[in-house]
């Protein structure tokens, strides 16, 4: 298995190291540092935060693949489940990206990835993702 990850019970005396939930930045393997956030560390909020990672990390794949530069990025992924706590009620996604292109290139850009992305497809096969909002912004390139 290639995708482990763990939590276990902190010792007393790593109390005062522990940082919030909100505003976390963790180095990342294609934009050297992201921003997550987060409520409380649930299993659902975790989930929620694996959908928005995946789309975020296919996101930037996928732009780099079409020779697209992106800016800023944020995918928030929400939902909720039934009462009985046994099916996700659905998720919903909103985007905002910016980068080089027409607003046309990346909404075809975003919608791809939003269809394709792996743990999107696992997802779906039991509850329904959706994106709900997408803003774009188009900015110049870079030098090259």
């Amino acid at each position: 298995m290639d995708f482990a990850a763990s939590i276990s019970t902190a010792e007393p005396e790593q109390a005062p190291r522990a940082v919030p939930t909100e505003g976390l930045v963790i180095e990342h393997h294609r934009t050297r540092a992201a921003e997550v956030s987060f409520a409380v560390p649930s299993g659902g909020h975790l989930l929620h935060l694996a959908i928005a990672t995946c789309v975020f990390n296919d996101l930037h794949a996928a732009a780099h693949a079409r020779g697209i530069t992106l800016g800023r990025v944020q995918v928030r992924a929400d939902g909720g489940f039934d009462e009985a706590l046994t099916r996700s009620t659905g998720v919903e996604l909103d985007i905002e990206a910016e980068g080089t292109g027409h607003l046309d290139e990346l909404g075809a850009l975003v919608q791809g990835v939003v269809e394709n992305a792996v743990i999107v497809r696992i997802v779906r096969a039991s509850a329904e993702v959706r994106l709900r909002s997408l803003e774009l912004r188009s900015t110049p390139p870079g030098p090259v």
